[in-house]
């Protein structure tokens, strides 16, 4: 398990401005729960309404992915124009795109369904048509514009490209408003407010919102209100060159996803988990016990998947001087069987890699039932080297070599 996002900031006027810093990387591999389970005993316009709770200890099952799932391996095509790094990560995955970015580089990658590359473009940098950062990426596949946001800046914005990278608008933003993305429908975006949950100051009770693609104005809200917010982060204050100094560590933990035309609505902070369906309509769907407030140490859930069949929950006891020291955090992953009613703390395995601990769902806008992992080809290419690459994965590595891009793991199920 890798801990980080340890970074150096200096306080601007109640907002925090990032210097260079080191910088770790931290992974959780964690998931979500949510529909109609039949342990709850209040009812709702879409079932039941489940009870899940956050402290019990559940049966362990070992589940391989080939055995409730179609596992398909989708190499990235590698040239000059699509390099994928280190700091690499999905955003969008359907059947005929793939949108991803180098995260640190500021590079925007294109691909069709398969792997292929299509686009690319860069335009980090200080112009007004520029990003500093790529915070969160939102794509809309019927109208072929990328939607960029980034928020370390005194003036946040959404900067809206053409699929090939040319600059077609901008949204501007409020101050103190820190929108990860998600694509709606054909007019509006829907978005979720991020700001002060790394300080924990100026944070919005109401983070929800729907936002016009044309001009950044915001249309609507979900009656969703966050009296108290969480964070998942540790801040510390020091000194460094006589100058007062902010550090912290975060803890990588999702909340919304988009599935198909529906989103899961799972903040931390949050006792009940929502669907949001595209009329806007907010469905129940769980109630965690205890509550949030009554737990201390704090007890996170985080989404992970979704789909008619099973949903996976990741429960995270925050033991925030733990974090700041880089310490275990307490975790495990819960499995819901919708068929059944069952619940197991369950690893998930790859059959092509058995000496593979856990996969790791990685978080994307996927269609529903539908997950992704991803693999560095030199990870790979050291498991084949010792013998330990299986089946079709083992058949592709016949064409590729180590200086490819990665392998998308698309998992259907």
């Amino acid at each position: 398990m890798q801990y980080g996002n340890l970074e150096r900031v200096t306080e601007t006027g109640g907002r925090f401005k990032k210097r260079t810093g080191l910088k770790m990387t931290v992974i959780f591999i964690t998931a979500l729960l949510f529909l109609q389970c039949k342990s709850g005993t209040e009812k709702n316009g879409a079932g039941e309404l489940a009870e899940i709770d956050v402290t019990m200890d559940y049966p362990r099952k070992e589940l391989y992915l080939q055995d409730i799932a179609k596992v398909e391996y989708i190499p990235f095509e590698t040239n000059d124009n699509a390099l994928m790094s280190r700091s690499a990560k999905i955003f969008y995955v359907s059947d005929d795109y793939i949108i991803a970015a180098n995260i640190v580089e500021g590079d925007v990658f294109v691909f069709d369904g398969n792997g292929k590359w299509k686009h690319s473009f860069n335009h980090k940098g200080q112009g007004s048509e520029e990003y500093i950062y790529l915070n969160s990426i939102a794509f809309d596949e019927k109208a072929k514009e990328i939607f960029v946001c980034e928020w370390f800046s005194s003036n946040p914005k959404i900067l809206v490209y053409g699929e090939n990278g040319e600059y077609n608008r901008t949204l501007p933003c409020p101050p103190d408003f820190w929108p990860n993305l998600y694509n709606f429908d054909d007019e509006t975006l829907f978005v979720y407010d991020d700001y002060g949950i790394f300080n924990m100051e100026g944070y919005s009770n109401r983070p929800y919102l729907f936002m016009s693609k044309k001009d950044g104005s915001f249309t609507d809200s979900l009656n969703i209100h966050l009296p108290v917010r969480l964070s998942n982060t540790s801040v510390w204050h020091g000194e460094e060159n006589g100058q007062p100094m902010t550090y912290s560590r975060s803890m990588r933990i999702s909340y919304n996803r988009s599935y198909g035309k529906n989103f899961l609505i799972a903040d931390w902070s949050a006792d009940t988990i929502f669907r949001l369906t595209p009329q806007k309509e907010l469905q129940p769907m769980i109630v965690r016990k205890p509550p949030m407030q009554s737990t201390d140490p704090k007890i996170l859930l985080s989404n992970f998947l979704v789909t008619d069949k099973f949903i996976l929950l990741g429960v995270h006891k925050m033991d925030y001087n733990a974090l700041k020291n880089g310490e275990e955090i307490s975790q495990k992953q819960l499995m819901y069987d919708f068929g059944t009613g069952e619940i197991n703390v369950y690893r998930l395995k790859n059959k092509d890699i058995p000496s593979s601990t856990n996969v790791t769902i990685m978080d994307a806008i996927t269609p529903e039932n539908t997950g992704i992992t991803m693999y560095n080809a030199a990870f790979l290419f050291d498991l084949d080297g010792k013998g330990e690459a299986k089946g079709d994965l083992k058949e592709l590595l016949n064409t590729l070599n180590e200086d490819t891009n990665p392998v998308l793991v698309k998992i259907k199920f």
